[in-house]
């Protein structure tokens, strides 16, 4: 068979009370694009029988491909692999392979594999495990005949079952059913490792991604400049997404596997260059942190962050970065006046006269941070964060960013609206956005 589109299925009552975020979602739904296959719908259903089996027919109906995420462990509400194997009529059984394995690793890290079950009434246990007799192992049955995926950080496999359907029209055609575990650290690798080349090998088209990343831009501005790309696109497709503080551009051509096919996403990226080159701080990969450190590594310099309104959220966008030790000395947060004047040495009366939040504090705080860390480059946060504070002149949302450096020191000043939380993530964007301007002499 060929998969072409899909639906994903998560699984688990606490996702539709909220008490748990649904990454699964967001990273399956990258994985199929990059793989071809189209996303027709992600749906949460809750962890009930009937429920499940409904949301599997429905998504048969419209999709080649089903992948549900959730709901393959030891206890009563893990139904997912039960509902979905008698949906597609296959018997489950324990698999003694994966047992092996899964004692085997146990033994590897020197772990117990008795496990303290709840005890269940058998009418109610659920099936998609087997309790052996002389223990409270706890192995998981597994549909026979079907594709099975190994956990390393887990003891539910991961299963592809290949099936025919009858569709409501009376048709028959060939369906897929993937069971994937729901922590994330279970099923993000095992796809990667194990499911994604399985994949690759029944869909019937590939796809070229190419991304182009911008900084100092809104998506608005960004949008407006290829607005006539987008209205006449067809293939390759430009889709514009903001993430992380960046404005984006992916760039994506369909291949149909004909003999020296052309790369047409070249010509399309070249557009691009032209009308906005400014912006383009990365047509790849890396996000803006990674090429600031990229960029000091280079050069043999380094930075270091001085804090007030961001809290320390500007190193610690440096500090996530690999490799960031060779190139990032150390951040501080000054929140207070007299930390201000104590650790960066900004005097008593600038504060008096201008204000903890003004561009004359923000040059201090970075030119104080020099004297202190003697890195390179010292970029300074301060302003109003909110709800509270803020002045006719400053309201909430002000936001002064200095950046030092051997050429002077830059300041710049912006406005942002919404929360407490989200006023500071922006500033601590900006932050380094005005260190790689910097880095750059833009």
């Amino acid at each position: 068979m060929t998969i072409q589109s899909a639906e994903i299925l998560s699984v688990g009552t606490e996702l539709l009370l909220g008490e748990t975020l649904d990454t699964n979602g967001f990273f399956l739904a990258g994985q199929l694009a990059e793989l071809g296959i189209s996303t027709y719908r992600h749906t949460v259903v809750g962890d009930n029988a009937k429920r499940i089996e409904k949301a599997i027919t429905d998504a048969l109906e419209h999709n080649d491909l089903v992948i549900t995420t959730g709901g393959l462990g030891p206890t009563a509400d893990d139904l997912s692999g039960v509902v979905a194997a008698k949906v597609a009529g296959f018997r489950l059984v324990s698999d003694p392979l994966i047992n092996r394995r899964i004692d085997d690793r146990y033994a590897l890290r020197n772990q117990s594999r008795h496990v303290v079950c709840p005890s269940i009434p058998k009418d109610k246990q659920n099936v998609f495990v087997v309790r052996s007799s002389k223990s409270h192992v706890v192995y998981p049955l597994v549909p026979e005949g079907a594709t099975l995926f190994m956990n390393e950080n887990g003891t539910s496999p991961g299963a592809l079952m290949m099936f025919d359907w009858s569709l409501s029209s009376g048709e028959s055609k060939k369906k897929a059913i993937l069971l994937l575990p729901g922590p994330p650290n279970e099923m993000e690798p095992m796809f990667l490792r194990e499911v994604r080349p399985v994949l690759e090998k029944i869909t019937p088209e590939r796809l070229i991604h190419r991304y182009v990343h911008l900084t100092g831009i809104g998506e608005p501005d960004a949008e407006a400049a290829v607005r006539d790309l987008v209205d006449q696109q067809t293939n390759p497709t430009i889709a514009v997404y903001v993430r992380d503080g960046d404005v984006s551009f992916r760039i994506t051509q369909r291949l149909t596997g004909c003999e020296n096919e052309e790369d047409r996403t070249e010509t399309l990226i070249d557009v691009i260059k032209e009308r906005l080159g400014a912006y383009i701080y990365e047509i790849g990969t890396r996000n803006l942190p990674e090429v600031v450190r990229d960029k000091l590594l280079e050069s043999g310099a380094t930075c270091a962050f001085a804090e007030s309104c961001t809290g320390g959220l500007a190193a610690s966008l440096m500090a996530r970065v690999p490799g960031a030790s060779d190139v990032f000395k150390g951040g501080v947060v000054t929140y207070t006046n007299a930390m201000k004047t104590d650790v960066l040495g900004v005097p008593d009366h600038l504060l008096s006269e201008e204000g903890s939040v003004s561009a004359a504090c923000a040059r201090a705080m970075a030119e104080g941070l020099y004297h202190l860390t003697g890195a390179v480059y010292t970029v300074s946060v301060t302003g109003f964060a909110g709800p509270a504070g803020g002045t006719i002149k400053y309201p909430v949302g002000t936001v002064f960013i200095a950046c030092r450096s051997r050429k002077g020191t830059r300041v710049i000043e912006r406005h942002y609206s919404g929360s407490r939380a989200n006023i500071q993530d922006r500033a601590a964007y900006a932050s380094i956005d005005l260190l790689y301007r910097s880095i750059e002499s833009l």
